[in-house]
Parts: C-alpha cells; structure tokens; sequence
C-alpha cells in the first residue's frame, strides 16, 4: 500500500471523489457533481502535502470516512472541515491502536485499526 505523499494527485482526487460521493448516498444528500469534484481536489492536496496526514494510506481515509458518518451525531456538513474532522479523529484511533501493541504489548491481531503495513504515524 502506498502511503498518502506517494499516491499520484489525479488518482487519489478520483478515489477521494468516489468516499465523497458514497458519504452523500450514506446520509440521502445530493451534492454538485462539480461540488464533489472540487472537494476532492482539495482534499487529495491536502492529505498529499499536510505532514499530519501524508504517512496515512487511503485504505485509512475510507475508514475515517464510514467511521464518520455512523459516529457523528450532530449535523452534517459535507465540507473540508468535517472531513479533516473525521480523519483526525479516526487518526487518534490509529494512534492510540500502535500505542496499544509497541508500548504495552498487546497483540496486534487483537487491536482495531492497528496498521500493519507501517510502524509509525506520526
């Protein structure tokens, strides 16, 4: 898997317009094509450049997106933010699952969102 700094703009915008485009089937919205187009292009910059994001893979986005729209309770807004919101949070998780296995021994087989193709995100 390649992690987000090494995935080609184009193609991760047309992958990141496919999460948008099922988030709004998800939660009964219709958005602009032109609209999901846009945020796509953005946040595909955005997670390619953003050194908080860039070691994550794409595989990890979609699940910040599923995990986002079943644990937000409040409105939601298909935007930039909401997104960032979503990835972050799901971020902490990822986090939180490495701390769980490197420092206090856990199985890995045993942690939800351990990533096993890389050691560290930082």
């Amino acid at each position: 898997m390649k992690i987000l700094k090494d995935e080609n703009p184009k193609e991760l915008a047309k992958k990141i317009y496919k999460l948008i485009n099922r988030v709004n089937i998800e939660l009964n919205r219709n958005t602009v094509a032109e609209t999901m187009v846009t945020q796509s292009q953005i946040l595909a910059k955005d997670l390619i450049t953003i050194r908080r994001f860039n070691k994550l893979v794409f595989q990890q986005i979609d699940e910040a997106f599923y995990e986002g729209v079943r644990d937000d309770d409040k409105d939601k807004y298909l935007d930039i933010p909401t997104y960032f919101k979503w990835i972050r949070r799901h971020k902490k998780r990822i986090n939180e699952a490495i701390s769980q296995v490197e420092y206090l021994n856990q199985d890995p087989k045993q942690v939800d969102y351990y990533p096993k193709h890389i050691k560290l995100l930082k």
